[in-house]
């Protein structure tokens, strides 16, 4: 994996468009992704993308790959009055938390208890609108690819990871057009394999890697979850 950042200094290096836009980058994942699922690994697999963006890679991968299609959804929570980031949230999981920052701002999970709330009901309302009464694809004993269309530091991948792993799948993969090297050190250890296409240092944003990078809508995503029907699944 190529390794980008400023020798020595804290602050991302510039950067030329690495993907012409998220289908470029899915295209080029899908082959990563392709290796990695010889030898039978693939038979059973469902590719998984993180709304909004990720669907967009994510969409190319399955279609490349002949598997199905679903989505997972997870909300970020920010700290009440000056929006920090402190945690993220996924599926039916207990929230992920930076306790560090929240002992630095003085708050505790109590605090953030309308944040949670109101963040799972937006989780519940997105989940539905991008599934259009479609239910979820079991995951149980299936190879996952979790796909986004970049990896930054901070907890919402994460907590997408700890809520896929409840599921039970036989072999959990990670894919990223591109990821922050620090964030991707940790989550070796949370995922079985991780796929990036680039490791840059000090990855604060995703959107210089593409040249277009305009954002996916909500209606975007549940169309290209309906156009990789059948990925019919009950809960798993």
């Amino acid at each position: 994996m190529g390794r980008t950042g400023p020798p020595g200094g804290d602050e991302e290096e510039a950067v030329t468009a690495l993907f012409t836009d998220r289908r470029d980058a899915g295209r080029r994942l899908a082959r990563r992704a392709g290796d990695c699922l010889r030898g039978g690994a693939g038979e059973d697999a469902v590719v998984v993308g993180l709304a909004p963006g990720g669907v967009a890679v994510a969409a190319e991968v399955a279609r490349e790959l002949a598997v199905p299609l679903d989505v997972v959804v997870a909300r970020p929570l920010n700290a009440p009055g000056n929006g920090t980031p402190l945690g993220a949230l996924a599926e039916e999981e207990p929230p992920v938390l930076d306790r560090r920052v929240m002992r630095g701002l003085g708050l505790g999970v109590e605090d953030l208890e309308a944040e949670v709330t109101h963040q799972r009901v937006e989780l519940h309302r997105l989940e539905k609108l991008y599934r259009d009464r479609r239910p979820p694809v079991p995951l149980d004993g299936r190879t996952v690819v979790l796909v986004t269309d970049g990896v930054v530091h901070g907890p919402v991948v994460p907590a997408v990871v700890h809520a896929l792993r409840g599921h039970g799948p036989g072999r959990l993969v990670l894919a990223a057009p591109v990821c922050d090297a620090r964030s991707a050190e940790g989550l070796r250890r949370v995922v079985d394999v991780l796929l990036c296409l680039r490791e840059a240092t000090y990855l604060h944003a995703v959107g210089p890697w593409y040249a277009d990078f305009r954002d996916v809508t909500d209606r975007e995503v549940a169309v290209l979850l309906r156009r990789q029907q059948p990925a019919v699944r009950g809960p798993g």
